[in-house]
């Protein structure tokens, strides 16, 4: 048996105020090939809470043991000790408020971890903590590791659960909170008619109030933005509001349109009530789901795009108090009375896995007039693209996307990075193979694209993947990690190479034979190319029209 590491009693010491009912009596499952450290660590504090609360109430302390020596003296701390056969047949566990898991996943087929997994969370009333190190164990490997990250937030889509990295271990452990499944009832707004889509062409025009969430330059922005203009050149009436003190403009700064290309615009001040200024429309549209607590009454239906959050993906960065408290927020919002519009089958996934939340699928959109292809790209060294927020740790930009640029520098291949990011990095300075482009403008953005030879996507989780997609569209060929919401338009091989999470070699392996092949880099822009027009502005407004048409009946 092993002793786990500090930093691992640590993190569990912190976490069993929150994972642990505030009732008594209490029911602990350790599963694990530790020594008793983890079992003292718990029985300590069942026995102080025990204390604390009364005397005369009960806790169970139990362990499933998976190392192939005998336990050690327990002194006390396990009422039952099994052996690992118990995990053959789940039914004969008893029901627990916590189980705690160790040495399990990484020891296991990743479907049958899984499998494992939903039969605990049938065993559990609180949560299953597991904890597994961020590359699963290879005995065939040189280094003992992996270098595929097989557990990670898309593999696990559909379930409720959260996690974080233990980073000062060795090797890096990412513990899993999984939640059980909540059995909410089905909401009546998610059960909407068939509609003729044949009738489209009789269809009725709409008056919609489109309700920008904020002014920062994002993809929600330009593609609501992009969604009111075209809407409005088919003949519906759009208008456009914001809630702020400060703004003169719902349009923000830094786009490129102008109330021309609406049918009217309202900023209403904020702690207002919008039902005041919001009226005789016939739908709502929302663009972040903050917003649906100011709407959750309205009498007119009320639509919110879901396009993904950390948290829909079990980021809460790590801080405890944040994740219980938007667990409960999140909980709140998906389970109020609105329709909810999907940008992938990704993100339908995750709102029927944690809220059984049915919705309708709305992808983005890319703007196929700004983001289009050179006639004839010639750099004499190949540009590599990186595009995204250095602050947003799941884009992978810092921790995946330069060690594999190092990889590929040291391997002796020659090429320029470009980095289009909406935040500096501090202490990283352009040279002469580095540049750094800080909060382009969109003109700007679309020039780096078009110009670039090769764009490099490396996101841990994606509710669609946008910048792949404009990149597509600039006629640039994609490397990506399977990120999930990319899979919304990805074909691995035609438009794009594909590699597996957390896998290095594969990615540098992926930009060396582009480097090395103009021809296979052209291939994949005239797919990108094609596959961007079917995600043009005027065609996915087709699927926003039918959506509105099945939510009004």
């Amino acid at each position: 048996m092993i002793t786990p590491a500090s930093e691992i009693l640590h993190y569990i010491k912190d976490m069993l105020p929150d994972m642990l009912p505030d009732i008594l009596p209490l029911r602990v499952l350790e599963i694990s090939g530790y020594d008793n450290a983890v079992g003292k660590l718990v029985h300590d504090y069942l026995k102080f809470t025990e204390t604390a609360s009364s005397p005369d109430l009960s806790y169970t302390n139990d362990r499933i043991n998976l190392s192939y020596e005998d336990l050690l003296s327990s002194d006390g701390i396990y009422n039952d000790v099994y052996n690992s056969d118990y995990l053959l047949d789940i039914k004969k566990i008893n029901n627990y408020d916590l189980i705690l898991a160790f040495h399990l996943f990484e020891n296991m087929v990743d479907t049958d971890a899984k499998a494992l997994l939903v039969s605990l969370l049938g065993k559990v009333n609180k949560l299953v903590l597991v904890i597994t190190p961020l590359y699963p164990y290879d005995l065939s490997s040189d280094e003992g590791f992996s270098n595929i990250r097989t557990y990670h937030p898309i593999f696990f889509l559909g379930m409720d659960f959260s996690y974080s990295c233990i980073n000062d271990t060795t090797p890096v452990m990412q513990a899993y909170k999984f939640f059980p499944i909540t059995q909410n009832e089905p909401m009546p707004c998610d059960v909407l008619p068939v509609v003729d889509i044949t009738l489209a062409k009789v269809r009725r025009k709409y008056k919609i109030a489109y309700v920008l969430p904020n002014h920062f330059l994002t993809g929600c922005i330009k593609s609501m933005l992009f969604q009111m203009k075209e809407m409005t050149l088919r003949g519906h009436t759009v208008i456009a509001y914001f809630q702020s003190d400060e703004a003169k403009s719902v349009i923000p700064e830094w786009s490129q349109f102008t109330e021309e290309n609406f049918c009217g615009q309202i900023v209403f001040p904020k702690g207002a009530d919008p039902a005041d200024y919001i009226k005789d429309v016939d739908i709502v549209f929302l663009g972040w789901m903050q917003q649906v607590p100011a709407f959750s009454g309205f009498n007119i239906p009320v639509v919110l795009w879901e396009q993904g959050s950390e948290y829909l993906f079990g980021d809460y960065h790590g801080l405890k108090d944040y994740e219980v408290n938007f667990r409960e927020q999140m909980q709140y919002i998906f389970r109020a009375p609105v329709h909810l519009l999907a940008v992938s089958e990704t993100v339908r996934a995750a709102l029927k896995g944690r809220y059984n939340r049915e919705s309708q699928l709305f992808p983005l959109a890319v703007d196929t007039d700004l983001y289009n292809p050179l006639d004839n790209k010639n750099n004499e060294v190949p540009i590599i693209l990186l595009v995204g927020n250095p602050i947003l740790k799941f884009k992978g930009l810092l921790d995946f996307a330069f060690p594999v640029l190092s990889k590929a520098g040291l391997k002796g291949l020659n090429f320029k990075v470009w980095w289009a990011m909406q935040t500096d990095v501090e202490g990283l300075e352009n040279t002469s193979v580095f540049q750094k482009f800080v909060m382009p403008t969109q003109e700007k953005l679309a020039e780096l694209y078009r110009s670039a030879d090769i764009l490099l996507s490396t996101s841990l989780y994606e509710s669609f993947s946008l910048p792949p997609l404009e990149a597509m569209a600039s006629g640039t060929a994609v490397i990506a990690t399977d990120n999930g919401g990319i899979n919304a338009f990805a074909k691995p091989g035609e438009n794009c190479i594909l590699c597996e999470q957390g896998d290095i070699d594969s990615v540098v392996a992926a930009i060396e034979y582009l480097i090395s092949n103009p021809q296979a880099r052209e291939l994949l822009a005239i797919e990108g190319r094609k596959t961007a027009l079917d995600f043009s502005f005027d065609k996915v407004a087709d699927t926003l029209e039918e959506c509105f048409d099945r939510i009004l009946g």
